[in-house]
């Protein structure tokens, strides 16, 4: 681990300035009357700032920090310099930063999780992402296509008994197991002699990803201070998009021969070589460790009105938001080709220009969130967001465009404050299971999403546009729900919203 310096001279009558505890990345203690300041909690490994006279009118400064992140310790140092260099940054903190101050544990948590997501997005969007070029292979109908799409969705049952095993025996045991093996399953989708028997190990592939991304959620929500919680599932929902980008970039091999699309299955199996570096940075939670101990541990999560109320409120909430963005994604294509009539590299440039500013409302919401409360941030996503892109689906030319942009930037907002409410409002011992649970009505919701789009598409209107924009009253609708029903959890800590946690006391 490397130890970095930085070095300010200034002006004696400056010292007042610089001779005082600082409280935003860094949060300072000062060693009892000398003028050298710790750390008292911070991303940092080891941090010391030194007050040295060097005249009677000149003073020096001398900050000397170490952190180590995998990979990407010498990005954010350049970062830190720049945010404790200056006096005016040393109250604030950089934009990857939760705005609370965490430990150097849990920043390597974080990262490791990010990755962890990253390989779960992979090949959990490969059947997606490969299906045109599959079917060509085994010259499948689209017929064929659609119940192999359909039956994929089915993952979410296996998902659901991971989910329930988690909450028995810890999360990190099954992120990793499903890791591992959602990476074996995708490996041998190369080997698939048909479309059915790859649609049965995908259903596979996809259920161990789905379990490992929804517990790295709720790990993620377990380790961090109250304030991070929204900001953490950001960066976790960032990685997943990586995951799922770098699965698209790879779409040019499986166009080089007919069979071609195996070799994006085939590098899967180099996730079980990056499990492993990861894995040493991924600790349970001591909540989850506290709670565990206690007998009473049957997996009954509608014992309480509370958890019953969250449970039909969360799964009425994903069923809404499903109905709309499920098929939204699914025939976005087919809206652009054939009812706007784009080519296929227009199609390609479009979505490059309108989905990669999604990071941008990520980011924000993880933030806003904490600061502004969820409630607030949910309700505004959901109405902008979806409004820009149901006007998107009722336009033409350049208004498709901007409204589709408008929408992308903003609706993703929505992931992490609403999404953290799937940790928030469950105890402890239920979260892996009512996760399942509320999965279940989440492919639900995109079912008859995308059932209906479809049927309104092929019959009364002729084309997707207008029927994908009727779907958005779903998630419009959800809106309101949230402003009326939800609470507010910003800043409370995970016992306070669940007394039936309260053997827990963080340290």
């Amino acid at each position: 681990m490397r130890e970095r310096h930085i070095v300010t001279t200034f002006s004696a009558s400056d010292l007042s300035s610089f001779d005082t505890s600082f409280s935003g990345m860094v949060k300072e203690t000062r060693k009892g009357s000398s003028k050298t300041f710790t750390s008292e909690r911070s991303v940092l490994d080891h941090y010391e700032r030194t007050l040295t006279q060097l005249t009677d009118t000149e003073w020096q400064e001398d900050i000397e920090f170490a952190l180590y992140v995998p990979a990407i310790s010498w990005l954010l140092a350049m970062s830190v310099k720049r945010q404790l260099g200056s006096l005016q940054r040393r109250n604030a903190f950089p934009f990857w930063h939760p705005p609370v101050q965490i430990d150097a544990a849990t920043i390597r948590t974080i990262w490791a999780l990010i990755g962890i997501s990253f390989l779960n997005s992979y090949y959990a969007t490969l059947l997606g992402q490969l299906l045109t070029f599959i079917a060509r292979e085994f010259r499948s109908t689209t017929a064929a296509q659609g119940v192999v799409l359909g039956v994929s969705r089915l993952d979410i049952i296996m998902a659901m008994i991971l989910l329930t095993l988690a909450d028995r025996i810890g999360r990190r045991k099954i992120i990793l197991f499903s890791t591992a093996l959602g990476a074996v399953f995708s490996t041998l989708g190369a080997l698939a002699p048909n479309i059915y028997l790859l649609a049965g190990d995908q259903v596979v592939t996809k259920a161990f990803a789905t379990a490992s991304i929804l517990l790295i959620s709720i790990m993620s929500s377990e380790k961090v201070p109250p304030t991070a919680r929204a900001w953490s599932l950001a960066a976790l929902v960032i990685g997943s998009a990586l995951g799922a980008g770098a699965a698209a970039a790879m779409l040019p091999l499986a166009g080089l021969s007919l069979g071609s699309w195996r070799i994006l299955y085939a590098v899967s199996f180099l996730a079980l070589i990056a499990i492993k570096p990861f894995s040493k940075y991924v600790q349970e939670s001591r909540r989850f460790e506290v709670l565990a101990k206690e007998t009473d541990h049957k997996p009954v999560i509608t014992r309480s009105l509370k958890n019953r109320k969250a449970l039909v409120l969360l799964s009425v909430a994903t069923f809404l938001l499903n109905v709309f963005y499920i098929p939204a994604s699914q025939f976005r294509n087919e809206f652009l080709s054939h009812d706007r009539g784009f080519s296929a590299a227009t199609i390609g440039i479009f979505t490059i220009v309108t989905a990669a500013p999604g990071a941008i409302g990520l980011a924000l919401s993880g933030r806003l969130s904490e600061t502004r409360g969820r409630k607030m941030v949910t309700a505004a996503a959901l109405t902008l967001g979806t409004g820009g892109l149901m006007l998107g689906y009722l336009s033409h030319g350049v208004w498709i465009w901007i409204w589709a942009l408008l929408g992308s930037i903003i609706a993703p907002a929505t992931i992490p404050s609403l999404g953290v409410y799937l940790t928030e409002l469950f105890p402890t011992k239920y979260r892996g299971t009512a996760n399942g649970i509320i999965g279940i009505w989440a492919r639900m919701g995109s079912i008859v999403g995308v059932v209906t789009v479809g049927y309104l598409g092929s019959t009364l209107y002729n084309q997707v546009g207008t029927p994908l924009a009727l779907m958005g009253i779903g998630p419009l609708l959800l809106a309101i729900l949230v402003i009326l029903k939800f609470p507010e959890t910003k800043g409370l800590q995970l016992e306070t919203i669940n007394p039936e946690d309260s053997a827990f006391h963080e340290d």
